[in-house]
């Protein structure tokens, strides 16, 4: 099973309608994050296939924190197939597009065969809260058993867990942050919420709490309410992408252009920035408005260098044609 919202990395649906006019309605950008239990990305090759019904529908091969970009038909089912070097192989049950869905983001959590990925920790991941450096042996046992009840399917046998686990060692905020996901995807906002702000009031330190929050309230288009989240968490970890990337589209979407240029290259300065190279459609989307058609042409480009395969790169490349054309004397 995959968790789609609250452990995703980064909201594309906020950045799609920069090229929506040349989007077919019927179409979804899926976006596949693949992560052990512990949310670290897999340093190693990964092959992630689309299924459906009928077979394989694609194919994508990633490593590190990449994320695989498919371009699929919203208001189907499909689930995920993900293998690869060191990891357990993993088949996820089926999840539906949603018909009016233009992005759709899935997160696949796989097991380590090896000691040393479970260990390692590369530049820019999640700081390791308070709350879990000191984690009960049963408590963390809970933990483990939700998580892979969750990776099948399981939302209600893993909230069980996740209740057990709670249970033995009440500052768990980990285990709050997995009862608001599964809460996110009942679609109970409101209890989501109660549950993400419950798993940073145990542990001000757990980062992947107020990035969650701060997703909701950009969604919610209280952008105020995002940003101050995303401060708290980029003081306990400056070097999360995934949370200044959230920043600068928090400030895009607020028309805070200046800062939200600031934080792209924030982004872009960070290890792992390239599976959030959305931010620099972004920036050249604010640097055409601002009449700075050259640097416009340096963003897409990275994007593209970046991302040459995502299912937007064909729009950049048509907006990046037409920029560079009207440069041509």
């Amino acid at each position: 099973m995959t968790r789609s919202l609250a452990a995703a990395f980064f909201p594309l649906a906020f950045l799609s309608f920069l090229f929506a006019q040349t989007e077919a309605q019927d179409n979804c950008d899926l976006s596949v994050r693949v992560r052990t239990n512990n949310e670290r990305s897999i340093e190693a090759p990964i092959q992630v296939e689309v299924l459906s019904s009928l077979g394989v529908v694609a194919t994508a091969h990633i490593s590190g924190g990449d994320s695989a970009q498919f371009r699929v038909t919203s208001g189907r089912t499909y689930r995920l197939a993900v293998s690869g070097i060191g990891i357990e192989a993993v088949t996820t049950p089926y999840f539906e597009i949603n018909p009016l869905e233009g992005t759709h983001t899935e997160t696949v959590y796989v097991k380590p065969t090896t000691q040393k990925l479970a260990e390692e920790s590369p530049p820019g991941s999640p700081t390791i809260s308070v709350s879990e450096m000191n984690v009960p042996r049963k408590a963390a046992e809970k933990m483990n058993k939700g998580l892979d009840a969750y990776s099948k399917g399981d939302t209600e046998k893993a909230a069980a867990y996740f209740e057990k686990a709670i249970a033995e060692y009440p500052h768990y905020a980990r285990a709050f942050d997995m009862l608001g996901a599964i809460a996110v995807k009942s679609s109970d906002r409101n209890k989501a919420r109660e549950l993400f702000s419950k798993s940073i009031q145990t542990d001000s330190s757990f980062v992947p709490g107020y990035v969650d929050l701060a997703r909701m309230d950009l969604q919610d288009q209280d952008y105020a309410g995002s940003e101050s989240l995303l401060g708290k968490a980029i003081a306990v970890n400056p070097s999360m992408p995934e949370a200044i990337a959230l920043l600068a589209t928090t400030e895009f979407a607020n028309k805070e252009y200046e800062k939200a240029l600031v934080d792209v290259q924030r982004t872009h300065a960070l290890a792992n920035h390239e599976q959030f190279a959305e931010v620099h459609i972004m920036a050249g989307k604010v640097l055409v408005m601002e009449n700075h058609p050259e640097a416009a042409i340096a963003q897409f480009q990275l994007f593209l260098r970046e991302k040459p395969n995502s299912p937007q790169g064909e729009d950049v490349r048509k907006a990046l044609a037409s920029l560079e054309a009207e440069q041509r004397p």
